[in-house]
């Protein structure tokens, strides 16, 4: 990797409400080669146990390809010709969260996924919009969309699944003043009715 000095660590908060007992929306947060750290979030479409096991899965792929050194790019890739490949009409979303532990940079590659918000001190900013899923097709128009962004001043990257994501997401996000990505989760999961498996992930960076 980059020899670069580890500057920063990451806080990463989850609050997940499911449908059915069984969440069909999968998270992880770990390091990849270093200076590099990951977090993924995964959202099974539909509920219940396929989509868990579904997005279970995936999560689990990611992780692996991801700690191995393999780039984004190409780990979504192997993930979108398994899916193609298995051809069961079942799709997983996909938020992958590349941190650069030395810059405090990240990449937010999407793919299907529900829009993210990055806030700093003044603004709330919307990221993404709703593109098919991995596993849908090939080609220029079946690729993750790509995001780079900055944690390095404080910032509070929030990933939601697609149960999570409201009308007034953006209002509560902007409205909050606290700066604990734990606190912010909770809000976002609080008021929502379970019509479908939520998860809101709160990541920030904090210098060493």
């Amino acid at each position: 990797g980059s020899g670069g000095r580890i500057r920063y660590q990451v806080s990463v908060s989850v609050r997940s409400r499911g449908k059915h007992p069984i969440d069909g929306d999968r998270c992880a947060a770990f390091p990849g080669p270093a200076p590099r750290f990951y977090v993924l979030l995964c959202d099974g479409m539909g509920t219940g146990e396929g989509a868990s096991r579904l997005s279970a899965e995936t999560v689990r792929l990611l992780e692996r390809l991801l700690r191995s050194g393999l780039a984004p790019e190409a780990a979504l890739k192997i993930l979108n010709g398994m899916e193609l490949l298995r051809g069961t009409g079942c799709f997983t979303t996909v938020d992958l969260l590349r941190i650069d532990l030395c810059g405090g940079d990240a990449t937010l590659y999407k793919w299907g996924a529900a829009p993210s918000y990055l806030r700093d001190d003044e603004t709330v900013k919307k990221i993404g919009t709703a593109t098919p899923p991995p596993g849908v097709g090939v080609g220029g128009d079946h690729l993750p969309e790509r995001y780079a962004l900055s944690l390095k001043w404080g910032e509070m990257l929030v990933l939601v699944s697609d149960g999570a994501g409201r009308e007034d997401t953006e209002e509560l996000i902007a409205a909050f003043r606290g700066q604990s990505p734990r606190e912010l989760a909770a809000l976002l999961i609080a008021g929502v009715p379970a019509e479908d498996d939520m998860t809101a992930v709160c990541v920030s960076l904090h210098p060493r």
